[in-house]
């Protein structure tokens, strides 16, 4: 009774072990910014400046999560008493490249619309690795006692 309560025990140990391994895999790396192409991200904060001073129009926004390492752009320190920009000025500013898509290199944006779901496979894979490996042992444990 005693080696049945250890091999659960290392078995319940390996699936806690796996669990925290994986765990990032599972989007906890990940922080809330707002688009409307998929390649700039900025703040909510910016977001409703945005549509405070019509650069933007309501609905054209979509939070996503994206990684910590992404550059968000955050919001900028416009007074209220700052006179609303023309059209044409606005127009200029869209054209101007963003310091967001010089920062990350296009490959690494490619490689995240081509792949989504490669963390959740890595971390699926892992265990079932472990899965397998623990019912390897059990089996080699049961060969040992006859």
């Amino acid at each position: 009774m005693g080696s049945i309560l250890k091999e659960t025990g290392a078995i319940i140990g390996l699936f806690i072990l796996l669990v925290l391994l994986c765990a990032p895999a599972y989007g906890m790396d990940t922080k809330t910014a707002y688009t409307r192409d998929g390649i700039n991200f900025v703040s909510k904060e910016r977001m409703d400046e945005n549509l405070r001073y019509e650069y933007a129009k309501p609905g054209e926004y979509h939070e996503v999560q994206v990684p910590l390492n992404t550059v968000v752009v955050n919001a900028s320190i416009i007074p209220e008493s700052a006179p609303i920009q023309d059209k044409n000025e606005t127009e200029v500013q869209e054209t101007q490249p963003s310091l967001s898509n010089q920062t990350i290199p296009a490959s690494a944006r490619e490689d995240d619309r081509r792949y989504p779901y490669a963390t959740l496979g890595i971390g699926l894979l892992l265990f079932a690795g472990g899965v397998t490996f623990a019912a390897w042992v059990i089996k080699e444990r049961g060969k040992q006692r006859k």
